[in-house]
């Protein structure tokens, strides 16, 4: 027994990655050696502790609710649950230090029933370094882009529009081709700005009341064209009742542009595209549904992250940047609301955003999104 117990002593103290093991009351029952140096607390110290004045968590310089903490949801899910780069987390050392973390956690289980939880965490600091110097380096060639593709675009339309000269049918169907893609490089380089934006928190909230209907009927008219030539039935459907609400009109109708955008663009000839927006205290229920190639079943838990395009339509429709769901998601996020959605492959897809009645919250920052 005892040279077991040296084995595993030995296992726990070669480990890099923080480990503490707490019963079903949230008390710690072990911690090893790099988690203490990471809390600053000595394992023995810990033991019989509280978890919960163990490991502090902050999201945003704000102390989190610990019921809604993956550590709770998987000792109640009896589910393994994982914790990222992207999920923004930190944790408070005993010396008041914050830090970003990276976690997994492993309930205990008993015949079946929780017994507690494994808890692996790690210092993400590093990486989180090396991420921002990502974003803010596709921050500066974005910016360092639009003036060229800006310069590009103006020409172009100044020789299709035969303003320095008559141009052949041939000549005028090149240049056109040319103004058409540079204008997907326009949209692109868009898109990551306001991913770096969103990435590096500087982008501004500014709200003020606003009809949602409006926004999305002016959306759905900007994208007549392209429903006309794919004969599509667009349904409209909106509560009478709907009332003015608090938000940013350019975040609103990025949310609109990319949802309906996207159901246009993913449905096919003689389809059907749904909106509909209705009260449902204390949320504005938005939905925007569509009969089109829907998402396999296997990639639904990626749709949200960057730079993704699902297989099925990527041989159907080559155009698209993989990033407007992210920045959707991003902004509904930041405004206290949730998106899910419903997709069948073959059948179609519904997205549903909810945004709360009280509005968005003002944020200051150095540029609004585009």
């Amino acid at each position: 027994m005892k040279d077991e117990e040296n084995r595993l002593n030995a296992i726990l103290s070669s480990m890099a990655e923080g480990l503490v093991a707490i019963d079903k009351d949230r008390k710690v029952i072990l911690m090893n050696q790099a988690a203490g140096i990471l809390l600053r607390t000595a394992p023995q110290e810990a033991t019989g502790r509280d978890v919960r004045e163990l490991l502090v968590f902050f999201r945003d310089d704000k102390e989190l609710d610990y019921e809604s903490l993956p550590i709770e949801r998987a000792i109640t899910e009896r589910n393994i649950i994982s914790v990222n780069l992207l999920d923004n987390l930190y944790v408070r050392a005993k010396n008041g230090r914050l830090f970003p973390v990276a976690m997994m956690i492993a309930p205990l289980l008993t015949q079946g029933e929780a017994a507690g939880a494994i808890i692996l965490f790690r210092d993400i600091t590093k990486e989180r370094e090396i991420d921002q110097a990502k974003t803010e380096l596709v921050s500066l060639a974005s910016h360092q882009l639009r003036t060229p593709l800006s310069a590009i675009n103006w020409y172009a339309e100044m020789l299709i529009g035969q303003e320095v000269g008559t141009l052949t049918e041939k000549q005028k169907e090149y240049l056109e081709n040319l103004s058409a893609a540079n204008h997907r490089m326009i949209e692109l380089v868009n898109s990551l700005l306001n991913v770096s934006r969103i990435d590096l928190g500087t982008f501004a909230i500014d709200p003020t009341p606003i009809d949602f209907a409006s926004i999305g009927k002016s959306v759905l008219a900007e994208l007549e064209p392209q429903i006309l030539v794919k004969k599509l039935v667009v349904q409209v459907a909106h509560d009478p009742n709907l009332p003015s609400v608090s938000a940013d009109p350019k975040l609103v109708r990025i949310i609109f542009q990319n949802l309906l955008s996207n159901a246009v663009k993913y449905t096919a000839p003689g389809g059907t595209v749904k909106l509909s927006i209705t009260l449902t205290p204390p949320n504005l229920l938005i939905t925007v549904a569509d009969t089109g190639y829907g998402i396999p079943a296997v990639v639904q838990d990626k749709i949200f992250t960057k730079l993704f395009r699902a297989d099925n339509i990527r041989d159907k429709e080559a155009e698209g940047t993989g990033l407007g769901l992210y920045i959707v998601k991003s902004i509904v996020d930041a405004s206290g609301g949730r998106i899910e959605f419903d997709s069948l492959e073959g059948k179609g897809t519904t997205f549903r955003v909810l945004m709360p009645l009280s509005g968005m919250p003002k944020k200051v920052g150095a540029r609004g999104l585009t």
